[in-house]
């Protein structure tokens, strides 16, 4: 058997959610090492856990040797050995990452929240292996015991840590060992989690419970960062004809429905629809007639320096966070809502026009609250889930022409982690990232058009959307680490 990456060394396997772990991810085709300060008891644990049906690859070994010999750590021991444990790895884990479950139970209150004075013992731990090791949350909500059975969980896992690739990676581990992650911000929110269980145990002892945990309702599992299921070999791509003109107030889901009934075609679970933005703007109000626009003094200096209409550089301006580049005929800003994009996506075509004045059209008010009013509509409507991409028509800052982007979305995974997924020779992908959300909508824009087609509601499907993403945000490149700015 191939084993997958990353390599895990459970320190404090020998106890039951080490265990536990330890069968789950040597069953998932990882290779575990099981590390204890005597290193015979961990590799006794170790033939143990294969004597009784244990699959996969396990050892056991000391804790620095234990480290050493693997890609990533786990920390599975109870609060008051933490400290000694990690001073004796502490050297060994640099450059790695290590999921912390610890929770500081302090006997025999241990149904009253005592965080430490760091925050919580995932922050106590950081600051002393210090920022070359990437310390993740995780796991403090689940029972040792179910953790030790095959069955799968019904309990959700929170995942913290101020490093995102290490959060992600936690957080595909988790999902190996057959639970729901939710990677849920910085290691400074781990304190939740660590005070939650707590509450959980209270829970348990007044309502006579067994195993009470955590469960994230309101999606399918929109918090996960990497949703990268394998690429389809087809699928289809289809506009909704005929789609009459958009007006202000309009009804999309109303009317989308109805083109849906007149195609016709029967929505599915997983069909994603992407939908122009120009007729979301439409019915949100969104047109604006130059006429009515008075410039600003930096609108018109700005104005003369791009050889552009005052009044239109003046709503430029409005729906700008800052200008970007500027020069005769070209104007590029960061928009409100965070896109890169020429004259803040403001544009003439397609806009109904009046004679003797000019008529323009900004994007939407929010994309992505756009996307899931038209997904929510469509699924109270019809009972069927689907992705929604808001598209629009944008320039390349490296190559000429326009292709389909995303503005807003909702019911799917915006951006795809390929991160340790292998390529043809067996070499994990290190940095591979595929905008998906951008991907459909490029593709859906071939069939739309640019022109007169009158086409701007398109049905894909073929294409597993994955997980909401809750919103297009993943896409968007944070400023200090856009080299373009």
């Amino acid at each position: 058997m191939t084993l997958k990456s990353p390599s895990i060394a459970i320190l404090g396997g020998t106890g039951a959610m080490g265990v536990g772990l330890a069968k789950r991810w040597a069953r998932a085709g990882y290779r575990v090492v099981i590390g204890s300060r005597v290193a015979d008891k961990a590799q006794a644990a170790a033939e143990d856990i294969l004597l009784l049906g244990g699959s996969g690859t396990i050892s056991g070994m000391g804790l620095i040797e234990a480290v050493r010999q693997c890609d990533l750590a786990v920390l599975s021991v109870p609060y008051a050995h933490c400290h000694p444990i990690l001073e004796q790895v502490k050297e060994a884990l640099n450059g790695k990452i290590l999921i912390d479950t610890t929770v500081p139970l302090r006997p025999p209150k241990v149904g009253r929240v005592r965080l430490p004075d760091a925050g919580s013992a995932a922050q106590e731990a950081q600051e002393f292996l210090g920022p070359e090791v990437h310390v993740v949350s995780a796991l403090q909500n689940i029972s040792a015991q179910l953790l030790q059975g095959d069955e799968v969980i019904e309990c959700d896992v929170l995942v913290t840590g101020d490093q995102v690739d290490a959060r992600q990676k936690a957080v595909e581990l988790i999902e190996a060992a057959g639970l729901r992650a939710w990677s849920v911000g910085p290691l400074a929110n781990a304190a939740a989690a660590e005070a939650m269980t707590s509450v959980l145990i209270q829970i348990n002892k007044k309502y006579n419970l067994k195993h009470a945990g955590l469960r994230i309702t309101g999606g399918e599992g929109a918090a996960k960062e990497d949703t990268a299921p394998a690429p389809e070999d087809h699928f289809s791509v289809r506009a909704l004809m005929p789609f009459p003109l958009v007006e202000e107030d309009d009804d999309l889901t109303a009317l989308i429905l109805r083109s849906l009934a007149a195609t016709p075609m029967d929505l599915r679970e997983g069909d994603i629809l992407i939908i122009a933005q120009k007729i979301v703007s439409k019915a949100q109000g969104r047109r604006v007639k130059l006429s009515q626009v008075t410039p600003s003094e930096s609108a018109l200096e700005l104005a003369q320096q791009t050889d552009k209409d005052p009044r239109l550089v003046e709503l430029i301006l409005s729906e700008s966070k800052e200008v970007v580049r500027h020069k005769p005929g070209v104007l590029v800003v960061a928009h409100r809502l965070g896109f890169v994009m020429a004259n803040a996506g403001i544009d003439q075509s397609n806009v109904e026009q009046e004679e003797g004045d000019v008529a323009v059209l900004l994007l939407p008010q929010d994309p992505d609250a756009s996307a899931n009013e038209i997904r929510q509509g469509i699924l109270q409507q019809t009972g069927v889930k689907v992705g929604v991409i808001i598209s629009d028509s944008v320039g390349r800052a490296w190559r000429n022409g326009t292709v389909g982007l995303a503005l807003g979305s909702a019911g799917l995974t915006v951006l795809r982690n390929l991160k340790g997924r292998e390529d043809l020779y067996g070499r994990p992908l290190q940095i591979t990232e595929t905008g998906f959300a951008d991907e459909v909508a490029a593709a859906a824009s071939l069939v739309m058009g640019q022109a007169d087609e009158g086409r701007p509601v398109v049905v894909v499907r073929g294409l597993n959307p994955g997980r909401d993403s809750g919103g297009l945000e993943p896409l968007l490149r944070e400023r200090d680490k856009d080299l373009f700015r």
